[in-house]
């Protein structure tokens, strides 16, 4: 029986348009596909991550963007216009909370953008019970003590709950520690899946 429903941020409950805001600086499609594959995952995860200090990483962002470093620093800089909460949120959430059901946040997010954002505008926090998030943690998805902190800080069963995320592997690091989990394609999609796993 699920009791708890758990919550990725990113492209779950808030979106990341930096590529949005990148044209807007005035990167090429190239520049962005090279941004893609050179920073998006691997480099980006050490700001997740928040073990090195935020200028070791944009240093260490820029070393594999040879060009684009002035861009880059702009795009940093701006990075909080990329992030919106998507309008079902409270609703879902809030919906969520009153048929019973424990809202956890277990994301990877930079520290210092999250405690921003945490203030200005991810006010559906307040529905939520608990949260684990990768920069105040040093520790990122899927590195099974993530979920294994976020079941033992709130003494939570792992068969009674359920994580929502949009990246299949975090989702398989849920199943591997003992969650459900559904991979988050749209909140239409998803939302059916949920009500149909919550009624099981």
């Amino acid at each position: 029986m699920i009791k708890n429903v758990v919550f990725d941020l990113g492209k779950v409950l808030v979106a990341f348009d930096w590529d949005v805001l990148a044209r807007e600086i005035g990167f090429s499609e190239e520049e962005i596909e090279i941004f893609n594959e050179k920073v998006i995952g691997d480099r980006w995860d050490e700001f997740d991550r928040g073990v090195m200090p935020e200028e070791e990483v944009i240093e260490y962002v820029k070393e594999a963007i040879p060009g684009m470093e002035d861009k880059f620093e702009e795009l940093w800089r701006r990075v909080d216009e990329t992030l919106y909460v998507y309008p079902y949120v409270d609703e879902w959430i809030k919906n969520l909370k009153e048929r019973g059901y424990g809202i956890y946040i277990l994301s990877n997010f930079p520290p210092r953008i999250f405690l921003k954002e945490e203030a200005e505008k991810f006010h559906f926090l307040k529905y939520a019970d608990g949260k684990v998030v990768s920069g105040l943690v040093k520790i990122i998805k899927p590195d099974p003590e993530m979920y294994e902190l976020l079941l033992r800080t709130y003494d939570l069963k792992a068969e009674e709950c359920v994580f929502i995320d949009d990246r299949p592997g975090n989702i398989e690091g849920a199943k591997n520690a003992g969650l459900h989990g559904i991979v988050f394609e749209s909140y239409e999609k998803t939302s059916r899946e949920l009500d149909e796993l919550l009624a099981e």
